[in-house]
């Protein structure tokens, strides 16, 4: 169980340090980025730190032999350019909603391919996680909601490409250790914004110290320690609890846009944040039956083993 916990604490933190993507990635906006520009430092620094970090450390190779890692890679960096364009044509709360709809594709595919039982705690962990995010989102009626039939495409498209690396990652932990996964889904990543937008990196030569202070805080906290934090995570409690605990981005984004940026925050956004932090506690705190196992192993005098089973 004291593993268990640990998985599910480590999820949150990387929540955590997701959610403040937002107010980093606003304020490189207003230093005159593009989107593009922005993932580009993103990436080329967390390959520069990172691997800086990985040749002086010497514990993990570089690059992954694993070709499942690199498949997750362009699904990786597929969601977030695919999130990104979505945004450019629908409103970013729509976007949102559509991609935080992952855990439930995560979960559905986590039946399909790993057997996981799809429990009724994880079934209402999910309706009131995705009613959370959207009503932290403003898309309900009364708000001013762009419908664009494109956006929408890429909206789903950045959600299913979000989960399908997720699930991947449950697969992929087993065998490298974090950085070195992380090293090299970052090198996918910089090929493919390579490929997508080539006359970007250029630009990079102009960087302003400001510019890249701020690129190098969002690749070591939004990108090197979450990723690595969400890894670990999965490889103890599974893709799809993982990916739930992970819906606490959306409040916690909430959060920080209001403390920092200074932006509103609404009384049906509360109760979204409530929703998704109740969510969480559905799915974390242990059920009867493996409280009724615990107490039986340590009514037997073993309490160790049987703390091992339900690790």
């Amino acid at each position: 169980m004291r593993s268990q916990a640990v998985g599910y604490a480590l999820a949150v933190i990387q929540a955590i340090l997701y959610s403040t993507m937002g107010v980093i990635g606003k304020y490189l906006f207003g230093t005159g980025l593009e989107p593009p520009q922005v993932m580009v430092l993103r990436f080329s620094l967390t390959f520069l730190l990172l691997g800086a970090f990985l040749v002086v450390w010497r514990r993990q190779p570089l690059f992954s032999r694993q070709p499942l890692v690199y498949v997750q890679g362009v699904f990786f960096v597929g969601s977030a350019l695919l999130y990104f364009m979505a945004v450019n044509e629908i409103t970013a709360g729509l976007a949102t909603v559509i991609l935080y709809a992952y855990p439930a594709v995560v979960a559905l595919m986590g039946t399909l391919v790993f057997r996981e039982r799809l429990t009724k705690r994880i079934m209402a962990a999910l309706v009131l996680a995705m009613a959370g995010v959207v009503l932290i989102s403003g898309v309900l009626p009364g708000s001013d909601l762009q419908l664009s039939p494109l956006g929408v495409l890429y909206g789903v498209g950045a959600c299913l490409t979000f989960a399908v690396y997720s699930v991947l990652g449950q697969k992929v932990v087993k065998k490298d250790g974090t950085f070195t996964i992380t090293f090299s889904l970052t090198a996918v990543s910089l090929a493919v914004l390579a490929v997508s937008f080539p006359a970007t990196f250029p630009t990079m030569l102009d960087l302003t110290p400001m510019q890249l202070g701020l690129g190098a805080a969002m690749a070591l906290f939004n990108t090197v320690i979450p990723v690595a934090l969400l890894l670990i995570s999965i490889k103890i409690i599974g893709a799809t609890k993982a990916s739930l605990v992970g819906t606490s981005e959306t409040p916690f984004s909430l959060l920080f846009a209001y403390l920092v940026l200074g932006e509103t925050l609404t009384a049906l956004q509360g109760i979204g944040c409530v929703l998704v932090v109740a969510s969480i506690f559905v799915v974390t705190l242990p059920g009867r039956a493996e409280r009724r196992e615990r107490k039986n192993g340590q009514g037997h005098g073993e309490p160790a083993e049987a703390e091992g089973e339900l690790s």
